[in-house]
Formats: structure tokens, sequence, C-alpha cells
């Protein structure tokens, strides 16, 4: 159930971070950003998706480990885990000069990530 779960956490996640950076923050992170249409295009090729894809599943799959080996409650575990990657990717565009916007969209984003795959953790493996 462990491979399951990171699975089906990585793909959900997936598709959620498709529509984050499309439907719903799409236009708005592209103008944040400073990239033109045919940026965007260049950046969400079928490669890079797939590429993308691979890197959500083991990302699952390490969160998963971590969550199902550790002796904290999952959703402790679940909450630790997304202050660290929060606070990193937080330190990381602060340097890279973003503002509050792009911030709040690529941040909430890794949250709601964090959260989709506690919950598949919690779902397959609780």
């Amino acid at each position: 159930m462990f491979y399951i779960s990171a699975l089906a956490g990585a793909i959900v996640s997936f598709l959620v971070g498709c529509l984050w950076y499309s439907v719903f923050f799409g236009k708005t992170w592209q103008r944040l950003m400073n990239f033109s249409d045919d940026k965007v295009k260049s950046i969400f090729t079928p490669p890079k998706m797939i590429l993308a894809l691979l890197s959500e599943w083991f990302y699952a799959a390490c969160l998963t480990g971590l969550l199902f080996n550790t002796s904290v409650p999952f959703y402790i575990g679940g909450v630790m885990t997304a202050v660290v990657i929060i606070f990193s990717g937080i330190k990381l565009a602060i340097f890279d000069g973003k503002g509050l916007k792009i911030i709040l969209i690529n941040e909430g984003y890794r949250l709601l990530s964090v959260a989709i795959l506690v919950l598949s953790f919690f779902i397959f493996l609780k």
C-alpha cells in the first residue's frame, strides 16, 4: 500500500498543480514571473511535464516513507514537513527577489501538495 499511497498522492498533487498554475493562478503567475506566452509554452512541454510528474512521485514516496517511519502522528509529521518546505521556499524566493504574491501562489501550492500527500498517506496507510 506504500507505493499506491505515494503514486495516488503524486498523481492527485500533480493534477492539482496543473490546475493551480493554469486555471486558478496561471495568468497572475505568468505576469508576476514576467513570462511571455512563448516562454510558458516552452516550460509546459510533454517531456518537462513527465519529469515534473516523476519528481512529484519521488517527493511523494519520500514524504510517505518519512511519515510511515516516524514516531510522531502522521498529521504532525505533515505539518512539520510543510513548515520546512514552505519556509525554505520563502527564503529562496526572497533572495530571488520575488514579491509577496508570487510567494503566496507558489507556497500555497506547496502547502496544498503536502496536504494532499498526507491525506493520501492517511487514506491508504492508516
